[in-house]
């Protein structure tokens, strides 16, 4: 018998945060990949004041337990990684179009969170935004069936 992917997710999730000493409460655990080491150090000092772990180890265990993933740049030196197969909510660039559609919570349409220009501020709202939608149990729900509908990137 298949395993249910919430379950999955869930228990993965689960040994990611032992894996990282964290506690059972913790909010979100969002996987970076941002190259511009000034946003970088912003998002990690912003993700640290409101209680969001933010880890840049892109490895398997990393990948099955995160709940975001969060980049600057999407080219050829990215890893192709599967966020659907891991049911990981995309925060992306513009360029990432059309990979990725915008979710609208009020359509349940789209599969990730998408910002135009490349800053802090900007990427800061959108992780914002994806941790407010995935605080809904209908929202969070709609938002990763529709990640598991996308593909690899």
């Amino acid at each position: 018998m298949p395993t249910n992917p919430k379950n999955q997710k869930e228990e993965s999730r689960a040994n990611l945060l032992r894996h990282l000493w964290l506690p059972k409460g913790t909010r979100s655990i969002v996987l970076s990949y941002i190259q511009d080491k000034t946003i970088g150090l912003f998002m990690q000092s912003a993700c640290d004041a409101i209680g969001v772990t933010l880890i840049t180890s892109i490895d398997t265990m990393s990948l099955a337990g995160a709940d975001i993933w969060i980049t600057d740049i999407l080219d050829d030196t990215i890893p192709l990684i599967d966020l659907a197969q891991y049911r990981v909510v995309p925060v992306v660039p513009v360029s990432a179009s059309p990979l990725f559609v915008e979710f609208d919570p009020m359509k349940f349409e789209g599969n990730a969170f998408i910002f135009d220009t490349v800053n802090q501020f900007q990427m800061f709202e959108k992780l914002i935004q994806a941790l407010e939608n995935m605080r809904y149990a209908g929202d969070k729900r709609m938002l990763l069936t529709n990640v598991e509908k996308g593909g690899k990137y």
